[in-house]
């Protein structure tokens, strides 16, 4: 009978005593500093949650790879339409001087996630670039808008051993989704089912999902997304909130009021709900419905333990992300200079670049001291409650707030605050 971790794929944590000496300081045993990643010049990450204490190394797990700039959709609430750059694909050149620059790490517990703002499929060496990745053991996801999914790239992605595949859907209906993409739903879903029959016979497990952003215009039709995902049996539905680029898309966003919450702490929600787990059915209806209309923010603080707020993933999850010309940035956010429409107030959010895959591995990039003084201040996130505050002058850009933060200030980022997502 095999044992969980060798049904998944993963490995179940391990146990190690650690200790505190009589000067108070944490004594950790040289083989679980090993087995964290821990070495100088690494630092060990001591964090509370909120029934536990973890203890992590911070090292680098998963790198966002843009491996182009172009795409093959217009869309109209993609970014690509409020900055004058010049799309690219990355030569697989310099792809290769990425691989060869990341950091020693066991088998499949790095990740390359093929994102950013293009569509990485229409890279024309896409299924190279994955190759060269699985040659070296890296674990694999994928975020594509699916147009370019067909039975043939269901194939080469399962032989290949990809690990997650999020299709974008934004939208449940023929309808809806031909308003947010000017393109038809049909052939879509039917790359994601080649998906799901390829995966049947793979060797490796491959989470299959759809991934959505929510706007006003097609919420509707989201109910109709997860039936269909429910039908298809896919392993996940992620589903974000629009970052608004445009005051258009800014009448868009549904989260007017999560956004006034963002920096208070869950347990200050009063008042309390304690649930037990119930059916969602015709007879608890009435109950779900009065909850969801008294606390109008989902997930409600009032239920929510974790922690949701304040938090910036790429800082806490050892992630950052490479441009197609090879600009390294700690996020997704900091990857191109955009504007976004946030607390009725216009700003611009500068790119922040803390190296290049042509000058310096990864690895030393993400050792070197400022953007490991970086990642320190962002796990702090001692920002400003800009959010809560509102629209001011500093908040026009990224650059300073009213604490003195130096450049790039995250107080006001939509990731940070778990209204954004990545799948």
């Amino acid at each position: 009978m095999a044992d969980e971790s060798e049904k998944t794929g993963q490995r179940l944590p391990s146990a190690r005593a650690v200790s505190v000496d009589a000067a108070g300081n944490v004594v950790v045993p040289a083989s679980l500093a090993a087995e964290l990643g821990v070495g100088e010049p690494n630092d060990l990450v001591w964090e509370r949650t909120h029934d536990s204490v973890r203890l992590t190394g911070d090292r680098l797990r998963k790198v966002y790879v843009e491996g182009t700039g172009v795409c093959n959709l217009s869309c109209p609430m993609c970014i690509r339409h409020t900055w004058d750059e010049s799309p690219g694909h990355m030569p697989i050149e310099r792809y290769r001087r990425l691989l060869e620059g990341l950091p020693d790490a066991p088998p499949g517990e790095l990740t390359l996630a093929f994102s950013g703002f293009g569509e990485p499929m229409v890279h024309p060496a896409f299924l190279e670039m994955v190759r060269l990745a699985r040659d070296r053991d890296l674990r694999i996801e994928i975020i594509t808008n699916g147009t370019l999914l067909d039975a043939t790239m269901a194939r080469e992605l399962v032989s290949l051993g990809v690990a997650q595949v999020a299709v974008s859907v934004d939208g449940g209906t023929e309808a809806t989704y031909a308003a947010m993409r000017g393109a038809s739903l049909s052939p879509v879903l039917e790359g994601v089912a080649a998906l799901r029959e390829a995966r049947r016979h793979g060797r490796l497990p491959l989470r299959l999902g759809l991934a959505c952003v929510a706007t006003r215009q097609n919420v509707a039709s989201l109910p109709a997304l997860v039936r269909l995902a429910d039908h298809m049996n896919l392993d996940f539905v992620s589903i974000s909130n629009l970052a608004p680029h445009t005051a258009a898309m800014a009448d868009d966003i549904l989260w007017d009021r999560a956004a006034s919450v963002a920096n208070c702490r869950p347990e200050t929600w009063r008042p309390r709900l304690i649930v037990g787990r119930i059916d969602v059915n015709e007879a608890t209806g009435p109950l779900t419905d009065a909850i969801l209309t008294q606390i109008p923010v989902m997930p409600p603080p009032a239920f929510e333990t974790a922690r949701s707020w304040n938090h910036c993933r790429f800082a806490h999850e050892g992630m950052l992300a490479v441009a197609w010309d090879g600009r390294v940035a700690p996020c997704l956010s900091l990857l191109h200079t955009h504007p976004e429409h946030v607390n009725s107030q216009v700003r611009t959010i500068y790119a922040h670049t803390v190296g290049s895959v042509d000058e310096r591995p990864l690895a030393e990039i993400w050792r070197e001291p400022a953007f490991r003084a970086f990642r320190r201040r962002v796990r702090d996130f001692d920002f400003p409650f800009c959010f809560s505050c509102g629209s001011c002058p500093m908040t026009e850009t990224n650059q300073e707030d009213c604490y003195g933060s130096p450049f790039p200030t995250c107080g006001l980022c939509l990731w940070a605050q778990g209204i954004v997502l990545c799948p």
